[in-house]
């Protein structure tokens, strides 16, 4: 068989990358339209636990499918199959339609980017501290900005509990040290790449013991969310972040027009996705140092590549409709997202990722057993 190779764009039509775009389309229009269309995915039973109150699992089909097909042109045929199958509760999306397209194009491309690229062990582990670190720096810097607004007072205001930066007095020491420890990571994997291991195994225990941490990573943090957590409605929304944010947050993630919102109150939410790519990194460092016979040895992080982008898209749709940047382009007096309104997109967006990153888990286990099946 050809060596897979991301961007090949001929590579398109083998068997492997056509069959698992051209299932995973069909996969998509119909959870991300067909099924919310019906008000199938509105499990109410669910709310009082968990949401958005619309389970979406479009994120889990592409981060599959990009990963099986391993090229470009399957990772933007499924972007943009999940792009044009999104589905609102209202007539029309008036607002924020980019940050589907943000969401659906980041997941897509970094699945499947990171799934097929072949890579030293050295350059692996760099990639994993520079991604994961970033990531950490990413949720400590906008947890700042937020505590430096003032963006928790509206939840305060409005009887809401939930976690936010602060520490001592005005003194940000939670995001201080959540951005020390990223950097702190990202430091120790850099160390490491440099390093050459050249080791013979006898085992699978690293690869074994680094896919029980990814998966206790995404279990114990949707544990912990659950229990963790107070529910709000779209009428205290509306008094939080004003009725077109809550009009945005209904059509992006609740699918329905009067929906519900998690406030996490004993984690920030800003610090959750991090963390848990603190730990899949460390399982995914293990599962090099097993692929690639400690570091010397080219190998593919494969199914795995496709957790290592966590908390990059909701980053990059509050920048693209920060108030400076739609101000600078005129569009403030008609949308902008309201800086409060930052911790309820992290916290769904998270909540919707972690359950997709759970359901996709256990289908690349199915895949992967069926395969040594067959093999045998």
């Amino acid at each position: 068989m050809t060596e897979p190779k991301f961007f090949h764009i001929g590579q398109f039509l083998t068997k492997r990358a056509f069959l698992s775009t051209f299932f995973g389309a069909g996969l998509i229009v119909i959870t991300e339209f067909l099924l919310p269309w019906l008000g199938i995915l509105q499990i109410e039973a669910l709310w009082d636990w968990i949401t958005p109150v619309t389970i979406m699992f479009t994120i889990a089909i592409i981060l599959v499918s990009s990963a099986m097909a391993k090229n470009v042109a399957a990772s933007i045929l499924l972007a943009t199959a999940a792009i044009l199958s999104f589905y609102t509760p209202y007539s029309t999306l008036d607002y924020g339609f980019i940050s589907v397209v943000i969401i659906y194009a980041v997941t897509a491309f970094f699945a499947g980017f990171f799934s097929t690229v072949r890579i030293t062990g050295k350059s692996a582990l760099l990639t994993i501290g520079i991604v994961m670190g970033l990531q950490g720096l990413i949720g400590a810097g906008v947890s700042f900005f937020t505590t430096w607004e003032g963006a928790v007072s509206n939840f305060h205001d409005n009887s809401i509990g939930i976690a936010h930066g602060g520490g001592m007095g005005t003194f940000p020491l939670y995001d201080v040290i959540v951005g020390a420890f990223s950097l702190i990571y990202m430091i120790v994997f850099i160390i490491l790449s440099r390093r050459n291991v050249t080791v013979e195994h006898s085992s699978k225990k690293f690869e074994i013991i680094g896919q029980v941490l990814i998966f206790l990573g995404i279990v114990g943090s949707l544990i912990f969310i659950v229990f963790s957590h107070e529910i709000f409605t779209s009428t205290t929304a509306a008094s939080v972040f004003g009725e077109t944010n809550t009009y945005y947050l209904n059509g992006l993630f609740a699918k329905m027009v009067d929906g519900q919102f998690m406030a996490v109150q004993l984690l920030n939410a800003f610090y959750i996705l991090p963390i848990v790519g603190f730990v899949i990194g460390i399982g995914m460092a293990l599962i090099v140092y097993q692929r690639a016979n400690g570091t010397s040895n080219f190998m593919r992080f494969n199914h795995q590549g496709t957790f290592l982008t966590l908390n990059v898209a909701p980053f990059l749709i509050i920048c693209a409709y920060s108030f400076i940047l739609q101000n600078a382009m005129g569009f403030a007096s008609y949308f902008y997202i309201r800086t409060s309104t930052w911790f309820t997109i992290f916290t769904e967006f998270t909540n919707l990722l972690l359950i997709n990153m759970l359901v996709a888990y256990i289908i690349f286990l199915i895949i992967t057993l069926i395969r040594r099946m067959a093999t045998k």
